[in-house]
Order: C-alpha cells, then structure tokens, then sequence
C-alpha cells in the first residue's frame, strides 16, 4: 500500500534584489523580482514499509521538498498525497518552542500533530529514557546544545507513532552512541511497516537504512533506483565536478611540462580497465596503460594510486624494482582477486622519471564501480578467522 504519493511537485520561490521591489511589483503592476525553480516537476511514491533516501548537494531542493511533505511548506504546483500521521524532523528549532522546557515541549509537539495531552503523558517516561537528558528535561531547550536538541527531537518523534517519518540529517549532529541508537529505531520503525523519508550526506546512512534512493540536481530527480548504485553515480559525478573545477590534473602537468621543455618526450595515451564500469569482488582488476614518447633515449618509470572516489588512497605502487622503460609501451598492471568493498574507485598513472621524483604526465582513469554485497563495514576484505 503506498504511503506517500507525490506527482509533478514543483515549488517556484521569487527573489527580490531588496524589500522596496516588492511595493513597486504591487504599485507598478509589473515583475521586479527573479525566479528561483526549487522543485521542478518532482514524481515519486513511498510505500509502507519502505524508507527513501534522498541525496544531492546543498541548493538541490532535498530540504524544500521535505518541507512541503511536512506540511510546513506550500508547492506552486503540483500535489502530494500522505496516508497516515507525518512526524518530521527537520532544521533545529522546528516544531520546538525555545522558551519552553524540554517537559514542556514533548505536550506543545504532540498537541501540533493532534494528540491529547493524556496520550502524550502516557509516552513521556520512553522520551526521557531515550533521550537520556536527565535533569535537562526541565530546562528551556534554549540552554540545550544541538546534540541535546536533537535527542529530544528523535525521541518525541519517534515516539508519537507516525505513519511516516521525515528525517533531514538529523543522525549527523548527535554523539556515537546516540548515533546507533537512533539507528537501531529507525531500523526497528521499519519493521512496524512505516514509511521512512531520510536525507542525508552521509552515503554510508543511505546505503544502509534505505530501500531506495533519489539523487536530487537542480530541482529534478536525476536518478531513482537502488541505494548503492544512486549513491555511487552521486560520487562518480562529485569527483567529475571536482577535476572540472580544479582542471583535469593531467592536462595542468602537461602545460608544467610544456614550461620546462619536456611535454612532447612521453605521454599517457590511454588507461583501459577491465571489467568495465563494474567489479566484483573476487575478480582480477586488469589495467592497460599506454605510452606514447618522441624521445625513446629517455628513461622514465610507471607509478599508479588506486584510490576510492572521495580520495581515500587505498595503495599506492610503482616499478621500482624493474628497469626503466623506453620509447612507447603498453603496460599491463593487475591486482589480483581484488577484495574491495562497495564503492567507487579509479586508478591515478603517473609517468615518471626513473628515480620517481619528476613527473612526465599524469592521468586518471575513468571511475569503475564495486556493488553491495554486505552490510558489512570498511571498504577492504582481509583474511581473517573465528575461532573459540
């Protein structure tokens, strides 16, 4: 059965340059202000039981969209359809009133969602427990720290039983071990056959608690599908995004190269990898570099990083134990029965000189992907082995 039903949403925000263009809009009868599309034409359904991630940077309309499912937002355009009670947790200070003491506020947020005080008095011994604030309780939540606030904020919405729950990366702001905790309800809330909506930053939270996933760009959905293959094209087009802003780093040494005189000697032509954009753990991961050189007198060496897109350098590695190369080569690198986990990764080559210190050129190779097949945590598979 579904939960939640949103068709063609779209949310249209005007921007004023300064306060004295909106009485000239109204006077003159005529625009003075820009359009900024939030939300353009978004369609997607949630089904009971199931939890949606939604990803994109910051200005992809994720908080936008979760406000108007909260009902704390109106859409331009567009309709959305919620079977059952909403608790969300959104921004710091929302639903909260911060004169209030947190006793206080569990009553002023039931009796927002509709529910009696004598029904909110029957739940309030589970939110002091889990949110373990102690005498706290009884203070204004404007003494609270973020960590504190956020603590009662999960505990009173998760306490309140909602069909759905709307999350936006409140599981970043609390310590550890509130961390699991909130985890395990979430993943406990599931299980009652609710609906989840999370947002978050943080891929490890999406790949793990959700169903399915959303990668918000620009207002639109860029892609819909399972969590690990949404988050990974996320990371690939980061990394993409990244080496545009900064400039391809092979074509940047290569006018170093060309300063110093060296630019036309030897040239990565070309990086192959295989399988290819996808593999699994187990298989060889095969390299193929070729090299292109107008000096074949010239010695020079190969080095490479294998690293996860977020830069993590899993290894780095070179031929220091081999002769030097000459003129062009093909060279084959292989890391047999590669045991990385989930994630995204590629290959940097560097051409270099045979005491591994000048740089002839650089490139990297084009992203390849390793699919979930655990929940298991880390990014490697070592050997290991129980025993009693």
């Amino acid at each position: 059965m579904t939960a939640l039903e949103v068709r063609n949403l779209t949310k249209i925000y005007r921007l004023y340059d300064k306060p004295s263009s909106r009485l000239k809009e109204i006077i003159l009868r005529r625009p003075f202000h820009r359009e900024f599309i939030a939300l353009n034409n978004i369609t997607f359904t949630v089904k009971k039981g199931e939890t949606l991630g939604i990803i994109g940077e910051n200005g992809a309309g994720k908080s936008t969209l979760l406000k108007i499912l909260s009902k704390t937002l109106s859409p331009t355009s567009g309709e959305f359809k919620i079977n059952g009670r909403v608790s969300s947790l959104l921004e710091l200070g929302s639903g909260f009133h911060p004169e209030f003491t947190g006793m206080e506020n569990i009553f002023f947020y039931g009796s927002l969602l509709g529910i009696d005080r004598a029904t909110m008095q029957k739940k309030v011994a589970d939110i002091v427990e889990f949110a373990e604030l102690g005498d706290f309780i009884n203070y204004p939540i404007k003494t609270y720290s973020s960590g504190m606030f956020v603590r009662l904020a999960f505990s009173v919405a998760m306490a309140v039983d909602p069909e759905i729950l709307i999350i936006d990366e409140v599981l970043a702001v609390g310590d550890l071990h509130f961390q699991k905790k909130s985890t395990e309800k979430i993943l406990s809330f599931k299980q009652k056959d609710k609906a989840i909506v999370f947002c978050s930053h943080s891929m490890y939270y999406i790949n793990r608690l959700c169903d399915r996933a959303i990668w918000l760009k620009n207002g639109k959905i860029e892609m819909e599908g399972a969590p690990h293959q949404v988050t990974q094209a996320y990371e690939t087009y980061q990394l993409q995004k990244e080496t545009g802003q900064n400039g391809d780093r092979g074509e940047q040494k290569n006018i170093e190269n060309m300063e110093n005189g060296t630019a036309s000697l030897i040239r990565i032509r070309s990086i192959i990898v295989t399988p290819f954009p996808t593999i699994n753990i187990g298989d060889d991961l095969n390299i193929t570099i070729e090299i292109e050189t107008t000096d074949s007198k010239t010695p020079y060496q190969i080095a490479a990083i294998l690293k996860r897109i977020d830069n993590l350098v899993i290894t780095g590695i070179g031929r220091k134990d081999f002769d030097p190369l000459y003129g062009d080569k093909r060279i084959n690198l292989c890391f047999p029965s590669i045991q990385l986990k989930e994630g995204t990764f590629l290959i940097d080559i560097y051409a270099m000189d045979e005491q591994f210190v000048h740089v002839f050129d650089m490139k990297a190779s084009d992203p390849f992907t390793i699919p979930k097949e655990s929940v298991e945590l880390g990014f490697i598979n070592i050997p290991y082995r129980w025993s009693e």
